[in-house]
């Protein structure tokens, strides 16, 4: 039963769903800025290609057949004819470079006079210009975008066919690619926004998670608040039918104490009591009027006896199960002062919590009592088990008023205990042992209460 966990765990779910509708939204606004990103990247390649073919191969088509022949004489008047002609055309386009070569690369009309004679680029472009020289290629081809130096260019190749209808040359026209540092721009600003989304994503989610944690905490103690009306109402009408059958009781075993003197109606008395107690602590707990030791009176006891009357206690209460105890118990005396009815209510429940963990799980009965004292003026006492042990998960809801694991059960017995084990002064602390083999309770105490 996890009553009081409900407003967490919707919390929590809703956290969840938040968190992984907040990751999707920043995946898929990042995703579509990289996709714009990529489309207008090739937008502009295609572009600038469709650009670089058809000025090749209107160009080329502004040769004769003759002019291609003679390409490689040495006419002076078709060089300049030919050089104005590469010359407006590299002007009016904004070309880097336009200049035809032979089949071996070597220049034979450059708008760069600066060039040396051979391709500085044959490495690179070699496989288009051959393509055209003895592949029959007769249309313009472009090139991918490459980087040379400090520059980003982009060629085009179209092929200039003589008289006998081969390839005599061929015409290059180059462009530098302008748009690339504005595409290295919207890159950079690209990686920039996403790293901020993503840290802007986390930092909402933190702040979200941190408001959600309050907002959980707020509604917990707001669920508390009513269940702890609701359980103070309660309290109330069981504490006032359970008062008039108590009281019948222990006049009954006090009587009965007076005519027999017998050892039983010494139990069925010190029991009664203790159950009005319980009744009265949690009436008190239930409506926040006080402590749960209220009313009950320090006294000087054993606590090696009383460690003797709970284990007597829980052998008559599982009559029917073979209790194996762990360790001896504890015979020499061990005097304090104290609250002997909690203190052995605190024992009682743990032990009972162990035996009971040990038979949901079908393993055997060991529960084991041990009494430590220090220097300090202060005993510990270690009540183990060989159950199950407490999963992680659940070792931080332990002591949560309402919170139990069990089928059936209020959620009460380790939260009242550990408030009692509080307002005597003390503490108490659970571990699991190790390999999982068990459950270890420590409850450290003074000796005595002052």
């Amino acid at each position: 039963m996890h009553i009081n966990y409900i407003p967490m765990r919707l919390g929590s779910k809703r956290f969840l769903a938040l968190a992984l509708f907040t990751a999707l939204l920043i995946i898929l606004v990042n995703l579509a800025w990289w996709l714009y990103y990529q489309r207008t990247e090739s937008m502009l390649e295609r572009q600038l290609s469709r650009r670089l073919q058809s000025i090749a191969g209107s160009l080329s088509h502004t040769f004769t057949a003759r002019e291609i022949d003679s390409l490689s004489s040495a006419d002076y008047h078709l060089y300049s004819v030919v050089l104005i002609r590469l010359n407006d055309v590299c002007d009016a386009d904004s070309l880097a470079e336009v200049f035809i070569l032979d089949d071996n690369f070597r220049y034979l009309f450059t708008t760069s006079p600066e060039q040396d004679s051979i391709y500085f680029l044959a490495d690179l472009n070699g496989s288009y210009i051959d393509s055209l020289f003895y592949s029959f290629v007769s249309t313009a081809i472009v090139t991918p975008a490459y980087r040379t130096g400090e520059l980003t260019l982009k060629s085009a190749f179209a092929p200039l066919i003589g008289e006998d209808r081969s390839v005599a040359a061929v015409l290059g026209v180059e462009a530098n690619v302008d748009y690339f540092s504005d595409l290295q721009t919207l890159k950079r600003n690209l990686l920039y926004a996403t790293v901020v989304s993503v840290f802007g994503g986390l930092a909402l989610g933190m702040l979200f998670l941190i408001l959600q944690q309050r907002l959980n905490k707020a509604e917990q103690q707001l669920f508390l608040g009513q269940t702890h009306a609701y359980l103070g109402q309660m309290v109330a009408v069981v504490s006032h039918e359970l008062k008039n059958p108590l009281m019948i009781i222990r006049g009954s075993a006090e009587r009965l104490i007076k005519k027999t003197g017998a050892e039983e109606a010494s139990y069925i008395l010190e029991e009664t009591d203790r159950l009005n107690n319980i009744v009265n602590g949690y009436l008190a707990f239930a409506k926040a009027e006080g402590p749960l030791l209220q009313g009950e009176a320090v006294e000087q006891f054993d606590l090696a006896e009383l460690a003797r009357t709970v284990a007597r206690h829980l052998e008559e209460r599982f009559a029917g199960q073979m209790i194996v105890w762990l360790q001896p118990l504890p015979t020499n005396p061990i005097p304090i002062t104290g609250y002997r009815r909690s203190l052995r209510q605190v024992m009682l429940n743990l032990l009972v919590n162990g035996v009971e963990s040990c038979i949901a799980t079908e393993r055997p009965i060991k529960v084991g009592i041990e009494i430590r004292e220090d220097s300090r003026d202060r005993v510990k006492i270690l009540i183990s088990d060989s159950g199950p042990g407490i999963a992680k998960k659940e070792m931080k809801n332990l002591f949560v008023p309402f919170y139990t694991s069990k089928q059936s059960g209020s959620g009460l017995g380790l939260f009242v205990s550990r408030r009692l084990t509080e307002e005597m002064s003390g503490a108490l602390q659970m571990q699991n042992l190790p390999d999982r083999s068990g459950l270890m309770a420590t409850v450290e105490l003074p000796k005595n209460v002052t």
